[in-house]
């Protein structure tokens, strides 16, 4: 009765609204409405606009929302993120079906978790705050040891081996292939095989160490001066280094070039980049 008559009293059924509408001759639900009616009102008069009386079915306006799936959210994000990720596991607790729209408020990362605050809307009428961990990895091949190894092994990539590992679970800093080649890094801890070439774990051997004599080329204006020096320090080649002239005891700069010797330039010309 209300959808006709908001401001009725007493609600009665008048009939179901099987489909979308129901349709009355003006005489017939008069007659329906003359019947309930008069059981609670003494004085009352209806009226009809029209021949027909439809009554419409209105759906809830909900009904017509496009609902997203949270966790494909959160895979479009984390590919926007970044698209080399691979995504293990998507953690999220308490999240509601009807979701009209979702926005990420924050993202963080550490390691192989990523942290998501999102924004939901709840049927287009209630915002909510969920939060999100994300397992992802990054797989990459990488050197590592291909047997146990002990401190103080030169290291060269006859002792390693390719693998792939999720970098993203790792700890470590990488190392140049090239200058692993090279046979100038010593291990400074025992390895075992599998482990991962681990840059920190490695001491590059010195070309020259500490207290070795240097011949020492002095050059100024083509003039070329030949003298010998002693040196304050280790270094490798392409360095810049002191050393202590031995007959003089100047101390004195220069790049340390393969002899070995000391380069120095005067009159502002620049050392040659190895």
């Amino acid at each position: 009765m209300k959808d006709i008559f908001e401001d009725i009293k007493v609600d009665r059924t008048i009939s179901y609204i099987v489909n979308d509408k129901l349709v009355y001759k003006k005489e017939d639900l008069f007659k329906i409405l003359f019947g309930l009616l008069n059981s609670y009102y003494e004085e009352y008069e209806i009226v009809f606009d029209s021949e027909v009386i439809e009554i419409i079915y209105k759906k809830d306006s909900t009904n017509n929302l496009e609902y997203i799936n949270l966790e494909s959210f959160i895979r479009d994000t984390i590919k926007e993120y970044d698209k080399e990720l691979i995504i293990n596991n998507i953690n999220i607790t308490n999240v509601p079906n009807n979701i009209v729209s979702a926005d990420v408020t924050r993202i963080s990362q550490s390691n192989d978790k990523i942290y998501l605050n999102i924004s939901i809307n709840e049927n287009n009428e209630k915002i909510r705050y969920v939060s999100a961990i994300v397992e992802v990895a990054k797989y990459q091949k990488i050197p590592v040891y291909s047997q146990d190894l002990k401190r103080g092994t030169l290291i060269n990539e006859s002792l390693t081996q390719q693998a792939t590992n999720n970098i993203l679970n790792i700890n470590y800093k990488p190392v140049d292939v090239n200058l692993l080649n090279s046979g100038k890094y010593e291990l400074t801890k025992d390895v075992k095989k599998g482990e991962v070439v681990n840059a920190l774990y490695l001491k590059k051997i010195p070309d020259i160490k500490a207290g070795d004599i240097l011949s020492v080329i002095i050059e100024a204006d083509g003039i070329k001066v030949t003298t010998f020096a002693r040196s304050m320090t280790n270094g490798n080649f392409g360095e810049i280094i002191s050393a202590r002239n031995t007959e003089t005891g100047i101390i004195i700069s220069g790049q340390l070039v393969e002899g070995p010797a000391l380069i120095i330039k005067l009159g502002g010309q620049e050392y040659e980049k190895n």
